[in-house]
């Protein structure tokens, strides 16, 4: 087992000021061994009716010129225990933020 930095999260719940409909449920932070920050983190509400399950997006930007077509990570766990960490935090943090269930 791999022995991973701490890690904590700062999530804000996001809600759009025009009351529209939108799949953005919050915005994430990610901090590793109090050293190390990770910005632009954001929880998504799946697209599949019925599945109001969030879901974790780590920062990503999209390409230019002959790769416009294409995403790129900007800033990833690497390994599938980091990943799952991460995430973890992550979830847990925004069902505090939003009171304890997940907003939809």
């Amino acid at each position: 087992m791999e022995n991973l930095p701490k890690l904590d999260a700062r999530v804000r719940p996001y809600q759009d000021p025009s009351d529209r409909p939108t799949k953005l449920m919050a915005f994430a932070e990610l901090m590793i061994a109090d050293a190390f920050v990770i910005k632009g983190i954001r929880v998504l509400k799946k697209a599949e009716p019925g599945n109001d399950e969030p879901f974790v997006v780590f920062p990503a930007e999209k390409g230019k010129g002959a790769t416009a077509d294409r995403w790129f990570d900007l800033a990833h766990p690497i390994t599938a225990e980091a990943r799952n960490a991460s995430i973890g935090l992550i979830l847990e943090k925004y069902r505090q933020a939003s009171g304890g269930a997940a907003r939809v």
